[in-house]
This record gives C-alpha cells, structure tokens and sequence, in this order.
C-alpha cells in the first residue's frame, strides 16, 4: 500500500500538468475515488489510511491537515512526511513501475476535473459508503470510519459518475 499523502501529491502533480486547479475538498474526494476504484478492480486496498466521514465527505485526514492552509482555494504545495531511517522531513513519493503510474494516473484522470461540489455529491449519494458511515446505520460510529468492506459492498460495479 502506499502513503495516501504520496498519491495526494502524485493528484496535485498530474493537475498542474493539466492545468486544473484542486482544493483540499476535491483532493480528499479524488484521492478517496481512486481507492475506491483501485480497491475494486485490483481487489487490494491503495492506501491504508483510515477514510473518515466528515460532514462534508469522506476525509483523509493526512490529507485534510496537511493542506488545510489553503481553505478552498486550489493548493499550492505537497505533502511531506518523515522519513523513518533518517528522522528528516521529506516530501511523499509514490514508486511505480511504468505500468502502474499508467494505471493510476487513468484513475486520476476519471476525477480530477470534477469541481469539488460535484465530488462531494457523488461521495454524498443516499446509502453509499458516506452515507452509511455518516448516518451510523442507526448505530453509535465514534471513529466515522468508512471500511473498505463498506466500499467493496457498495462499489462492486465500479463507481458511478
């Protein structure tokens, strides 16, 4: 699995290349898109950072502080994390073959140009993994988790745009 601040940072890079503006909303939302898809058509998870459900969607919350500065407007920076041979701070990469940057840049691609408002409409439909999450599927939910059991239940045919 790989560190989701890694695929945030390998979104950010394939938007600047595109030319698209993504705020940390839209990024949590794509990032969370592509697990989902990644989790279904390879049957293993991408990351393994635990999906919260926040009021707004589901929420990495990597992710979320890491780029919080930015409020809504689109983010200008990348995602570090520590290093844990050297202690030092460095920014979060993903290695991948040639092939599975292809495949994971195509995921990309099915999202990225999605404002933030439509995201969190598709991450909101009624009885999808937010949804359930959210609304504790009339039990107590104090960690708001969305389980990748929950996304394979609910997205076993793909997600829908």
């Amino acid at each position: 699995m790989i560190d989701v601040r890694a695929i945030a940072n390998e979104v950010l890079d394939y938007a600047d290349r595109i030319c698209v503006p993504v705020s940390n909303m839209a990024l949590n939302k794509i990032v969370y898109f592509i697990h989902c898809d990644y989790l279904i058509e390879k049957s293993i998870p991408l990351v393994s950072a635990k999906i919260e459900a926040w009021q707004h969607g589901p929420v990495f919350r990597e992710i979320y502080h890491e780029f919080k500065r930015w409020n809504d407007a689109p983010v200008r920076g990348r995602a570090n994390k520590i290093d844990p041979h050297s202690g030092e701070v460095i920014l979060a990469i993903a290695h991948f073959g040639t092939k599975e940057r292809e495949y994971i840049e195509s995921l990309i691609d099915r999202y990225v140009r999605f404002s933030a408002s439509h995201l969190r409409a598709l991450s909101h439909v009624s009885d999808g993994p937010w949804d359930l999450v959210w609304g504790h599927e009339g039990q107590a939910n104090p960690g708001m988790k969305i389980t990748n059991e929950i996304i394979r239940v609910h997205y076993k045919g793909g997600v829908r745009q």
